[in-house]
């Protein structure tokens, strides 16, 4: 293969490394789409001798092929969770597979193809596996995440997602019980834990809090900031570069399809004496709910026995609470009064 052609596929590749998917690993962080493709690998390779007993004539290589290249549209399209997905949805990943593998010469072009189509049809043994791996994979990382991570309608999804496509096989369809199994499991170790605790009913199981930029979901980010008037004309190629360079903080709303980021904030730290506290805002429609009192409590549980410092316009009574109190006030660029706060550590 040219060099050159080589090289723009495997950049085209490289973004399944950064577009992100919706479940979430055993460290809470979101997982990729390259990490679901190379751990859907690693588990064709693991059943690959079960399934040539149960199928002599399957073409192993061939299924870990199609696991290879299953999710390559979403270099282009991004990943959308199944329970979500439209044909409309189909159709356009359709397109962009087609747009990717015109890259190749004609040879390998024909040959992707040719696996797609094969996917697509799902009549093959190898295309069915495939879809009960890839289904399956998802189900079993679920089961390692934490399980305030689930959205509502995985708990009914865990037992039926994939259910069908592991009819395919007596030992997949047996490995799907027991990762089912493992579901409830996990969700009755949760109701023991919480009716140990004494404490259910009292906790707010419809939010959650995550750190760190590969937890951010960009585009609510850049939103949430463009409805400020403090950055409401920072370029996004700099709102993600902030982020890459400060310790972001997210605050999540968990409903049946998706978890939507609603409040955000960064912050500047050594990590021993000082932080520097930024860009922080909740949704509008989300303001006056508590929801900033949850996030910068988990901020101060974090960085709160540092020396702290922000500036903020309109919230000094609410940094009050927390220890900051005002150190000088300027004038910014459109004649508003910009307050500098700032608190003693309490702690080394």
């Amino acid at each position: 293969m040219e060099p050159r052609t080589l090289l723009n596929f495997m950049g085209v590749a490289e973004r399944l490394k950064w577009n992100m998917r919706h479940s979430r690993t055993t460290n809470e962080r979101r997982e990729s789409v390259a990490e679901h493709t190379y751990r859907l690998c690693v588990f064709a390779w693991l059943v690959k001798e079960e399934l040539k007993e149960e199928f002599p004539e399957c073409d192993m290589d061939k299924v870990i092929t199609m696991c290879l290249f299953h999710d390559l549209g979403e270099a282009v399209t991004g990943d959308i969770p199944a329970f979500v997905k439209t044909d409309d949805d189909r159709e356009t990943e359709g397109n962009a597979i087609s747009q990717v593998t015109a890259m190749l010469p004609e040879k390998e072009q024909k040959e992707l193809d040719g696996l797609f189509e094969e996917l697509e049809a799902a009549e093959t043994t190898e295309a069915k596996i495939v879809h009960a791996l890839d289904k399956m994979e998802a189900l079993i990382q679920h089961n390692e995440a934490d399980i305030e991570t689930w959205l509502p309608l995985e708990y009914k999804l865990q037992m039926t997602y994939g259910q069908k496509e592991s009819e395919c096989s007596g030992y997949l369809k047996n490995l799907r019980k027991v990762i089912e199994q493992d579901s409830k499991d996990k969700i009755e170790q949760a109701k023991r834990e919480q009716e140990k605790s004494g404490k259910e009913g009292e906790q707010d199981k419809s939010y959650y809090i995550r750190k760190g930029i590969e937890n951010m979901n960009q585009s609510d980010v850049v939103k949430l900031l463009h409805s400020t008037d403090w950055a409401k004309e920072r370029p996004e190629s700099k709102i993600i570069t902030s982020m890459e360079h400060s310790c972001p903080y997210g605050l999540f709303l968990k409903t049946d399809t998706r978890d939507t980021q609603i409040g955000f904030a960064r912050v500047l730290t050594d990590h021993t004496t000082t932080f520097y506290l930024m860009d922080v805002v909740i949704a509008e429609n989300h303001r006056n709910q508590g929801y900033g009192t949850k996030l910068m409590n988990k901020i101060m549980e974090d960085t709160g026995h540092l020396y702290g410092i922000l500036h903020t316009e309109t919230a000094v009574n609410f940094y009050k609470k927390y220890g900051f109190q005002e150190k000088e006030t300027s004038e910014s660029k459109d004649s508003t009064q910009e307050v500098c706060m700032e608190k003693p550590p309490t702690q080394y």
